[in-house]
């Protein structure tokens, strides 16, 4: 499930920046692959949030590169 080369703990979580992102530009981890301090089904429905919010973001900063460059 997660990519080879993603940054993790030495107990096996991912470890994401505020917005959910990796080190990976473009992957997100929310929920239990994620290193924080609450496992509750509530706190990953708001990092699925969060993580979509930022996502959308990075699409859209990838599309405007792609405008400048034409």
């Amino acid at each position: 499930m997660v990519p080879a080369g993603t940054r993790m703990d030495s107990e096996g979580y991912v470890i994401t920046t505020e917005t959910c992102e990796t080190n990976i530009p473009g992957i997100y981890v929310i929920g239990d692959l994620r290193h924080k301090y609450g496992k509750q089904i509530v706190i990953a429905a708001g990092e699925g949030a969060t993580a979509a919010l930022a996502a959308a973001h990075f699409v859209n900063s990838k599309k405007e590169e792609g405008k400048e460059s034409d």
